[in-house]
């Protein structure tokens, strides 16, 4: 006899089954009652058969492998990774494979479960909505059990590796996205992108991050961790922004960029504007105080970087409000590309901006100064003039913390779970992680005070 029940301390459904062996129970890790019934009917079903062992109570089971040697040692090695890697193995691998002893896995019974696995991937279905994961997301997970299993042979819990027969090409969907023909018509017309730098309906703070999205194509964290320190005024003919740092929003921490690689990017000469307002107004009316070199371009309410979910609950707030489609925060990126291609920009001195990051042997050759007017050029390429009829966009006795706040603390219960430092007690802001913060070291090393930086508010 099998059932499922609750226990008053937890949010999954626990299993209860009996075989030759006696009575066992075990965690479901799952919150679907019927996924959890679906479950323990096939364990007890197994276990009937003899097709599995009783795992005893010395036994080294799959969960305890994760959770006291796996998990920390990704944590260590792979600190802007392993929450994926934790999502992958708790809601899709263990709570089919937790209970088991690893060591079964590695015979050749073992081996076919997990290949019967990794083919119902597929109709695995997502959190989120219900429907089908996606086949990056089915890759991903795949990817990630065998890396586990690998460090579990490594680490000679094992024999063999049950995975290394696996064959990505039968057994797992190509690479595409999960809804074919989005990408086609995603992205935001000139039109649209005016009206997101402009209109009063929107907070200064957020039309100033979005014209430094939409019209220098970083990525949101990028965009998170850009200081008045990265920018130099002095440059011709545009303005520069040197980004060598990014903001890992689950993490909590600063990471290099993407790439690794540093970006530098010609600053659009309406985005010019909006900077040098919100220097001389703009950044004081909505922190209280005036900006210095060491503070952030668009921070938060706090001082702090903005997070990705919280900036993306304001964007889907600010595209209502002007009665746009919802999409996704990263096609401020790809339009940015798209607008200035279309204008006429070349291609090659737009991935300097975007991609920098050397590919083939023949970019090593490019040197930054003698491109640099290129890439101005690219990104002089989108239009000013369209902001030229833009409404007014700094009405007087305009208030942008309040509503700033308003739509950020809206829905922020499940925003992120708690941290390792909230979960021992440290009463700290932002966990910091493993070592210093880029932006520990570079506050410490900064000298100039904004008084610094007058240039900021010259026109070119």
């Amino acid at each position: 006899m099998s059932f499922v029940y609750r226990r008053n301390d937890g949010r999954f459904w626990w299993m209860c089954w009996t075989d030759a062996k006696g009575v066992h129970r075990a965690s479901s890790r799952t919150e679907d009652e019927a996924e959890a019934q679906a479950l323990v009917a096939e364990i007890e079903g197994q276990a009937r058969g003899g097709r599995i062992q009783h795992v005893g109570r010395d036994a080294l089971t799959v969960e305890r492998f994760y959770e006291k040697t796996w998990l920390p040692l990704r944590q260590r090695t792979r600190p802007w990774a392993w929450k994926a890697d934790r999502i992958a193995m708790e809601r899709h691998f263990l709570p089919r494979f937790g209970s088991r002893a690893i060591a079964e896995l590695a015979y050749d019974q073992g081996e076919v479960e997990l290949l019967d696995w990794l083919v119902g991937l597929r109709e695995h279905r997502s959190k989120h909505d219900g429907t089908a994961i996606a086949p990056r997301t089915i890759r991903n997970v795949a990817s990630a059990i065998r890396v586990f299993f690998a460090d579990a042979t490594e680490r000679k819990v094992l024999k063999r590796n049950p995975t290394l027969s696996w064959n990505a090409q039968c057994h797992l969907p190509p690479i595409e996205d999960k809804e074919r023909g989005w990408r086609e018509h995603a992205g935001f017309s000139l039109e649209q992108v005016v009206a997101l730098t402009t209109d009063p309906r929107i907070p200064e703070d957020r039309r100033v991050l979005y014209a430094l999205r939409f019209l220098r194509g970083p990525r949101p964290g990028e965009a998170a961790n850009a200081r008045w320190a990265h920018l130099d005024c002095s440059r011709r003919p545009l303005w520069r922004l040197t980004l060598e740092a990014s903001f890992n929003s689950p993490m909590r921490r600063e990471k290099s960029t993407k790439t690794g690689a540093t970006l530098h990017i010609p600053i659009h000469p309406v985005l010019q504007k909006l900077l040098e307002r919100w220097w001389e107004v703009g950044w004081a009316a909505f922190m209280g105080r005036r900006p210095q070199s060491s503070d952030l371009i668009v921070p938060r309410e706090d001082g702090l970087q903005r997070l990705v979910s919280g900036s993306y609950k304001q964007f889907q707030f600010d595209l209502e409000a002007l009665g746009f489609s919802a999409q996704r925060q990263y096609e401020s990126r790809s339009t940015f590309r798209n607008l200035a291609l279309t204008a006429g920009a070349s291609e090659f001195h737009l991935n300097l901006i975007t991609h920098p990051k050397p590919k083939r042997a023949s970019d090593y050759y490019t040197r930054l100064e003698m491109q640099w007017p290129g890439m101005c050029a690219a990104v002089q390429a989108i239009p000013a003039a369209a902001w030229s009829g833009a409404p007014a966009a700094h009405p007087a006795g305009e208030v942008t913390v309040g509503v700033t706040v308003t739509v950020t603390e809206k829905g922020t219960e499940n925003e992120k779970p708690p941290t390792v430092a909230q979960l021992s007690g440290v009463t700290d802001k932002r966990e910091k992680g493993f070592e210093l913060t880029r932006s520990d070291i570079a506050k410490s090393a900064m000298t100039r005070c904004y008084s610094q930086i007058p240039k900021c508010s010259q026109k070119v």
